[in-house]
């Protein structure tokens, strides 16, 4: 028998091979193909199975592998699972296909990939043969398996970002690379970001050779702590820098002709006080000191005016940076150009106003010990000279305790502020393994270290001191002198003891009579001033606090606004949020306004008014920012706002002074003549003086002259 045929013995034919068989020539049976082969009928060998197809042993024919599994190669007996990540969605399949990005196979053995938008989220994506959806889009980042939404100041262009690969960018900070909280920097111009090499090709490649940069790395040269806010030693923060406040070195030879003018008027002024100090100057003094008395009311209005211009402004920064750093956005930045005119000097921060000067001294320690020492200093030196001259009988020495008590009026609120800016620190990276607390005012003081520990030691001395014990000496000395302003009260320049005595015939004084037994009921009647002439109060240095005031409310007024301002500056500052301090300022300027509109406790209608405006210009200034932080208005309709608000002050101011022009006019008429009337007295007594020696002719001098 040929190959492919057999035959059985004592057989007369040759019978074919069935299928799934061979057999070579003469062959008396058939043999069975091995699995991973088959034969048709008759064949006199048995083929490999293809790729893609598998057999068992005796096969006619190959089977194709079903879907979700494959064969590389031919003559095999069985077919594999498509492995993690792979796929193949028909049989016979040589290989499996990969999963493409975006899509992903969990299991072995899958006909079909999953996509990662439709079963874990649109944020989710993955690379060619994932098992896994695992990696996010560019605008998100992995941490520990999930997708997260990349803060404002992560490099968002580029996908398959990590916890430890994203990419800072201009502006903002980072502090480690496990840190999940991304920082928008105070001075921007100090922090850097991640910067590119132009080696690279693109950004993917950059991620693929190169770390986050973290920390100080973000900073720019000179700038290092905490989201870039403090400048390293030999630099110093320059307002003024082109681009927005930097850190830029200290060098004597670049620093602004406005701190040099600054150094020489301080010069300058300090040699003028050690003349005077060493000539004594004292006939100036005495011819200044008569134009003084002689001008005694005209000047204190002028000065009480000029008090309320100063606490209105000193009010207005403060609550604005209180604001800011409470968390809330920026006021206008026309408004703020405005305010700027005004901050460094209202503040008690004179040297700030001087770019560089904080090259001769920085940090936060700094302010708080120079204010507060210079304040102790001051009062300290005043009290000496006070008991000097009243021990020399000097009559006069209370002067210098009124002018102690009106700079402390001036001054109180910006030294507290500076004391209550020790109790408030920023936690950063809060609950994390790299979480610290450094104070918000100087981020390089850390508020766990023990130097931190004395200074907030010393912080509550002087808030016993300062905010507290300041104004509560005030309310003890002025309620002593509670009896003495209703006793000496006055209308309109007629004394109470005529108020007594008149009649209801009078026909000037009638209408402020309207109960003559009842003395208390006359004393509160808004015609009412405190008798400055009175011998005990014209020579009190407490006048700063109670001029200008009725007598009923002559005893605590003063004490009641300095509270409002305090509380407006360092109150805001027990705030942990902004949500309270907006409802804590609010609250205190709306019931504030209201006492003042209610009691009207100034006895002009000047004063009165302006406090007014003041208070109106707190609240609208709260007011502005509050719909700032509503996201109320593009940056553009809030910069008209800004204007607005400046014109509207403005204005305001402008519309209060038009009913006193005759008044102020009177005021500055009274001091010039005051002034002529002291320089022919002078005039006369140099002529009597002269006409006394032997010799002169007095008419000769003036016809010469």
């Amino acid at each position: 028998c040929v190959s492919g045929t057999y035959s059985d013995a004592a057989s007369s034919a040759c019978t074919k091979c069935d299928g799934g068989t061979w057999s070579n020539a003469s062959a008396a049976a058939c043999v069975s193909c091995v699995a991973g082969k088959s034969s048709g009928s008759g064949a006199s060998e048995c083929s490999n199975c293809d790729a893609g197809k598998f057999s068992g042993g005796g096969a006619a024919t190959c089977s194709s592998c079903a879907a979700g599994n494959y064969q590389s190669k031919s003559g095999q007996s069985s077919c594999k699972s498509c492995t993690q990540g792979r796929y193949s969605s028909s049989t016979g399949a040589s290989s499996c296909q990969e999963a493409a990005p975006g899509y992903y196979c969990a299991d072995v053995g899958m006909t079909t990939s999953y996509s990662c938008s439709s079963d874990e989220g649109g944020e989710y994506t993955s690379s060619n043969g994932a098992s896994t959806c695992d990696k996010c889009v560019s605008s998100y980042y992995m941490n520990a398996g999930e997708c997260v939404k990349k803060e404002n100041g992560v490099d968002s262009s580029v996908g398959d970002t990590t916890l430890s690969t994203m990419w800072i960018t201009q502006g903002f900070y980072r502090l480690s690379s496990t840190s999940t909280h991304v920082y928008e920097c105070p001075y921007p111009a100090n922090c850097v970001g991640q910067r590119y090499d132009d080696s690279y090709m693109n950004k993917s490649s950059l991620y693929m050779n190169r770390s986050s940069l973290v920390g100080d790395e973000l900073c720019s040269k000179g700038s290092e702590g905490p989201l870039c806010t403090v400048c390293s030693p030999g630099y110093f923060m320059d307002t003024h820098h082109d681009g927005g406040a930097k850190c830029v070195e200290c060098d004597t030879t670049k620093l602004p002709w406005s701190t040099w003018a600054m150094v020489a008027l301080f010069v300058v002024a300090a040699l003028a006080g050690l003349a005077a100090a060493v000539f004594k100057l004292q006939d100036a003094r005495k011819r200044f000191r008569g134009f003084v008395r002689s001008n005694h009311d005209s000047l204190g209005r002028l000065s009480d005016t000029f008090t309320v211009a100063w606490v209105t402004m000193q009010t207005l920064v403060l609550v604005v940076q209180n604001h800011k750093d409470s968390g809330g956005e920026d006021a206008p930045n026309l408004y703020m150009d405005w305010l700027s005119n005004f901050d460094g000097i209202v503040t008690f921060e004179f040297l700030a106003i001087f770019p560089g000067t904080d090259c001769l001294y920085k940090g936060y320690i700094w302010s708080l010990m120079g204010k507060t020492l210079a304040a102790m200093a001051f009062t300290a030196i005043c009290l000496a000279l006070y008991y000097y001259k009243k021990r020399s009988g000097d009559k006069m020495a209370w002067r210098v305790l009124k002018k102690l008590v009106w700079v402390s009026k001036l001054l109180l609120p910006a030294i507290s502020l500076t004391i209550s800016r020790t109790f408030r620190c920023n936690v950063y990276d809060e609950d994390e393994s790299t979480e610290i607390k450094v104070l918000l005012v100087d981020q390089s003081v850390d508020c766990d270290s023990s130097d931190y520990q004395l200074i907030f030691v010393y912080a509550i001395i002087m808030v016993v001191l300062f905010p507290v014990g300041v104004p509560l000496i005030w309310l003890i000395k002025l309620h002593a002198l509670r009896e003495r302003f209703e006793a000496t009260g006055k209308v309109q320049g007629v004394t109470r003891e005529t108020l007594k005595d008149a009649t209801a015939s009078d026909s000037d004084l009638a209408p402020h009579l309207n109960d003559k037994n009842d003395d208390h009921d006359r004393a509160s009647s808004s015609k009412m001033v405190v008798d400055m002439e009175d011998p005990v109060l014209s020579d009190s240095p407490l006048q700063s606090l109670f001029r200008g005031i009725k007598p009923r409310y002559a005893a605590y007024y003063e004490v009641f606004d300095m509270t409002r301002r305090l509380a407006l500056t360092c109150g805001t500052m027990v705030a942990d949020s902004l949500a309270g301090f907006v409802l804590f300022s609010l609250s205190v300027a709306m019931l504030s306004l209201l006492a003042h509109t209610q009691l009207l406790p100034f006895d002009t209608h000047l004063m009165d008014n302006m406090n007014s405006v003041a208070h109106w210009q707190v609240l609208i200034a709260l007011v502005v920012l509050l719909i700032r932080d509503a996201s109320m208005f593009e940056d553009t309709e809030y910069e008209i706002v800004g204007l607005v608000l400046i014109a509207t002050n403005l204005l305001m101011l402008c519309m209060l002074l038009i009913p006193v022009v005759p008044q102020l006019r009177a005021e500055i008429n009274k001091v010039i003549d005051g002034g002529k009337t002291a320089m022919t007295k002078r005039r006369r007594q140099t002529m009597a003086q002269l006409s006394s020696i032997p010799g002169v002719h007095v008419s000769h001098l003036i016809k010469r002259h």
